[in-house]
Parts: C-alpha cells; structure tokens; sequence
C-alpha cells in the first residue's frame, strides 16, 4: 500500500523562545563603536529576529506542524481539519493510518505493507512528524515508526526527490519536475505563506495546498515509476 502524504509546518509562537532567540542577535564583527551597534540593531534587529523565528519552521523541536494531507494508493485525498490542534492532526493522522493498513480476513486480521511517500518525506516530513510525536506522546503506528527510524532508501520510503537523482547535485524540486513532467504546479501560494495564511488568514487555503502536493508528490511517482 502506497500512503503519499505531505505535512505543512509552522513557526514557534513561543514567547519564551522568542525572547531568547532575540538575545542571540548582535551586531557584525566589524561594527566596533556602541552607537554603530546601537544602530545597527536599531535597523535590523526586527528583520533578523523575523529570519530566526521563521527558521523553526523546519524544525520539529520549535515548530508545529498546522495539517497533514494524505492518500493511499488512488484512493480520494484526505486531509486533518483546519480546527484541529496540532496533538489532533497527528492523532487524525495515525487513526487513519491504523484503520487502512489492517485486513480482515477468515483467520482474523492482518496489515497490509506500508510505503511512505513524499517529496523530500526522508529529510524532513518524517523527522518532523518523529519530533512533534515525541514532544507530544504521541505513538505513531508501527509502520510508521519503521519508515521513521528507516534509511532513505529503505522500501517502505518512497521519497520522489531522491528517486530522481541521489546524487545531491542533481535533485530537483517538486516545482522543477511537475515543470518537466506537465504536471499542474503551485499557482501564486507556496510553503513561504503557510503561515502567515494559517495564522491570519484562510486555514482552508492551506489545506487546499497541502492537498495539492500529495496530488503532485502522487503524479509524480507515477511518472518516476512508470506506473502513469
């Protein structure tokens, strides 16, 4: 069974984190004089304490993930709901993995080999999601804690990006290959206003777009597999 998912992440909104991240930025080396530092900071202290925070959002200690989007095999996209706290996405998640993989049958139930895949799913989604369970006690399904704990080219991870090329020099994003392939691409939303978007603006938005790179990630393995 072929599960394609993608998760959409967050920044901290911490404040205590925050706060100490804010402690951390300096001015540059080469501004000596205090009123050039005072200065400095003065013009760029916001900007960079903005960068800093922004940045936790690939990191499952300090960010959050906001949904999870998914698919098995051909089956219709899911997703969690825009409502949902972050401990409900995940558990959203895992209930729907535990009811797909198991089989019924006359001697009782079996379950059904799980292949996890996603674009850049070894590198990031799956330690991210690793991470938040962990923060929230979460237990994720066995297969997942296999693909989880699993090396990048285990079989039960399909990850597109390195399907392509693993050579890192020759690895393509989800953007260039749904270019090479035909595949309808991103239109005027991408990963850098998920938050903002979440935060202040229409949750559902994002949902769409996480629903649509499990579209693309899926199409794209199709392609890559030559299964399309």
């Amino acid at each position: 069974m072929l599960l394609t998912f993608d998760i959409e992440t967050l920044h901290t909104n911490d404040a205590a984190v925050i706060a100490d991240m804010e402690k951390t930025i300096s001015a540059p080396g080469q501004y000596k004089k205090q009123e050039s530092i005072d200065e400095w900071l003065k013009e760029n202290k916001a900007s960079a304490l903005k960068e800093l925070v922004g940045k936790t959002s690939f990191d499952g200690l300090m960010g959050r993930i906001a949904c999870i989007s998914w698919a098995f095999d051909d089956n219709d996209i899911q997703s969690t709901r825009a409502t949902d706290t972050e401990d409900e996405v995940i558990a959203a998640f895992y209930d729907a993995i535990d009811d797909a993989a198991q089989f019924k049958h006359p001697h009782g139930s079996s379950k059904f080999e799980v292949i996890f895949c996603g674009h850049n799913v070894a590198g990031f989604d799956l330690p991210f999601l690793k991470h938040r369970s962990i923060i929230h006690k979460i237990k994720p399904p066995q297969e997942l804690q296999k693909a989880m704990n699993a090396k990048p080219w285990d079989g039960c991870i399909a990850d597109t990006m390195l399907m392509w090329s693993s050579d890192s020099q020759k690895r393509a994003s989800m953007d260039k290959l749904c270019e090479a392939f035909g595949i309808k691409g991103k239109e005027g939303f991408d990963g850098s206003m998920v938050n903002e978007e979440w935060v202040n603006g229409d949750r559902s938005k994002v949902i769409e777009y996480c629903k649509d790179d499990v579209r693309r990630t899926r199409e794209i393995y199709k392609r890559i597999t030559f299964s399309a």
